[in-house]
């Protein structure tokens, strides 16, 4: 709960869930690992579920971002560095471009953008996450602001 503490406050909160399988017994122990960690978090961030009945915790699928995207070879989900690279240019270049992000940190992300290393993956994986959701609950003709 004190990694819990840390989390900034949210409306809503989206989970990534795992692509592993089941069918692999060797990778039971991580499954399982995964597994309890979702449970925690579900209980842990929907501090009010039992007072207001709203969930604050949603999930979706890795795979199904990949496939949002068209970024699944196989089963195995490319990497997202080009897509985002494109939404930065296009929120400059286009009047109403897909994701749209301030002008003013426009230069801060491009920079990020070009550094190659397995934590700004996480960041393409994020923001690419919050865009599926978005663009699966509202469609992809609304207008998304970072």
């Amino acid at each position: 709960s004190s990694v819990i503490s840390k989390i900034p406050k949210a409306d809503l909160y989206i989970l990534e869930k795992s692509g592993l399988s089941i069918q692999n017994t060797s990778l039971l122990p991580i499954l399982l690992h995964f597994l309890i960690t979702e449970a925690m978090l579900y209980a842990l961030l929907n501090k009010t579920f039992a007072e207001d009945g709203q969930h604050r915790v949603l999930s979706i699928n890795r795979n199904a971002v990949g496939k949002h995207f068209d970024l699944m070879i196989g089963d195995t989900r490319t990497s997202g560095r080009e897509l985002v690279k494109q939404f930065l240019s296009e929120s400059v270049l286009k009047e109403r471009p897909r994701v749209f992000f301030p002008q003013d940190l426009l230069v801060q992300y491009r920079q990020k953008v070009v550094k190659s290393s397995y934590r700004i993956e996480e960041l393409y994986d994020s923001l690419l996450q919050a865009v599926a959701f978005y663009e699966l609950v509202f469609g992809k003709d609304s207008e998304l602001k970072c």
